[in-house]
């Protein structure tokens, strides 16, 4: 199992989980949060709060919505302090369901992979 944690400008990742828990059901170990208003250190805080819970699984994949952005640096920023993280950007409900569906399937960093592809999969358009 690995847990996973949203991160987004606003409140999108409160919006993602509840879309995804309409579609699967209730979520276990998963915690989304906006940065409005907190800084990268209050952010890397919270993250490290969350995997150390000691119900929290032993392996996080931190998803947040832009690269470059302070979700992102803020996500690499508590990975260089934790060897059990992946972070994928560009969050999408496509990459929260595979995420969810998946979780417990693949080791962390293949589903990374998995998830970022999922993503990039599920963004098409209609001809």
């Amino acid at each position: 199992m690995v847990g996973g944690i949203l991160i987004t400008h606003g409140p999108m990742a409160q919006a993602l989980i509840k879309a995804g828990e309409t579609i699967l059901g209730k979520i276990q170990y998963i915690y989304g949060f906006s940065t409005t208003d907190l800084s990268i250190a209050t952010i890397v805080e919270r993250i490290d709060s969350i995997v150390h819970d000691e119900e929290w699984p032993h392996d996080t994949l931190i998803l947040v919505s832009l690269k470059g952005g302070s979700c992102w640096n803020a996500a690499l920023t508590a990975k260089k302090k934790l060897s059990n993280i992946e972070v994928v950007s560009g969050i999408n409900l496509s990459m929260l369901l595979s995420f969810v569906t998946k979780r417990n399937e693949e080791p962390l960093a293949k589903l990374a992979q998995t998830v970022m592809s999922d993503g990039i999969r599920g963004i098409d358009k209609h001809e």
